[in-house]
């Protein structure tokens, strides 16, 4: 009798211990390179264009995305890894350029992405996604998705009237 009790026990346990347990789905982690990216954004049914860098520029990604085309350099780059991505996107400046500094300074404090202005007028939003060490289509089509709603929200800002 008491090897029947600590059966029924131990069952008892192990079952409520199993449905304590979230139930995860097995999630692909990718490398981090280049390929990794193109294979994820042509199963999203996008048609990524890549570059590859050499001495003087870095490993590259364009892709149109809802008419507006993003783009996408590699950094940190050894043997074909990559430590991180930066989407980084240019608009030309504003015909109403006053108080274009103020207007950066503001989006950089509220947003994630960070707004930035070349010596050419050139304004850019720029967003940094790590892939060190490896990441999931998941969590990189969720970081794109933010940095594309960053990105509609930055071009009303910015041309506002």
């Amino acid at each position: 009798m008491h090897t029947i009790g600590m059966k029924k026990t131990l069952m008892l346990v192990t079952l409520s211990a199993l449905s304590a347990t979230p139930a995860f789905a097995a999630a692909t982690v990718y490398e981090a390179k280049p390929e990794s990216i193109m294979t994820i954004l042509k199963a999203e049914g996008y048609k990524p264009e890549y570059k590859a860098g050499d001495e003087k520029t870095k490993p590259s990604i364009t892709v149109k995305l809802a008419g507006d085309n993003y783009y996408f350099y590699f950094t940190g780059c050894k043997n074909g890894v990559c430590q991180r991505i930066n989407a980084d996107n240019g608009f030309e400046k504003p015909d109403k350029a006053d108080g274009l500094a103020e207007k950066l300074a503001k989006w950089n404090a509220e947003w994630y992405s960070q707004a930035y202005q070349e010596k050419d007028g050139t304004i850019y939003l720029d967003s940094s996604y790590i892939i060190t060490g490896g990441f999931t289509a998941e969590n990189f089509l969720a970081w794109l998705d933010s940095y594309t709603n960053d990105f509609d929200e930055f071009y009303k800002n910015l041309y506002a009237k």
